[in-house]
């Protein structure tokens, strides 16, 4: 199915301010874009700062979760946004759309002294299409327990395929 990007209604919302009845619509697509994650919740391990929300009438059809934070790189502090579970539904694939949501977010970023946008993917085609790349830099993170959603280390290790 062939979709205008332009018929279609993107809204940017902060995550608290989705009513409940949109999460219950937000987590049945996330679940069905990653079938083994988001099965009781809208997030995976972090709840994102806002999201873009893709509607084609009053379908829910796409979605982007956008962290906002600030991160040490070799000393300097750097203002990043991170890309948490972009996804599109099977029946709007390759139109384009997650093209335009990453376009969306470099603008935000550019407008708002934004230093660089990160993701984590196990799939790398989109991203490199859209002329983002592979860095193999040494990471530190809080890590999470999925099931009992409580921190129980930190890693300190590089992350050059993710």
């Amino acid at each position: 199915m062939k979709i205008d990007f332009k018929r279609l209604c993107v809204s940017v919302v902060n995550d608290f301010e989705i009513p409940q009845e949109q999460k219950e619509i937000l987590r049945v697509l996330l679940h069905s874009c990653f079938p083994n994650y988001f099965i009781n919740r809208e997030y995976n391990k972090q709840i994102p700062k806002f999201r873009y929300l893709v509607w084609d009438e009053q379908k829910l059809i796409a979605q982007m979760g956008i962290e906002d934070r600030a991160i040490n790189v070799d000393g300097d502090i750097a203002r990043i946004f991170g890309v948490i579970d972009l996804c599109v539904s099977d029946d709007y694939r390759s139109n384009n759309i997650a093209t335009n949501l990453l376009r969306m977010l470099e603008n935000l970023g550019q407008k708002n002294g934004i230093d660089f946008i990160i993701l984590f993917a196990d799939d790398h085609r989109l991203y490199r299409k859209n002329g983002y790349k592979i860095t193999e830099n040494i990471c530190r993170w809080l890590a999470i327990d999925d099931e009992k959603f409580r921190s129980f280390d930190i890693f300190e290790k590089p992350l050059t395929d993710c």
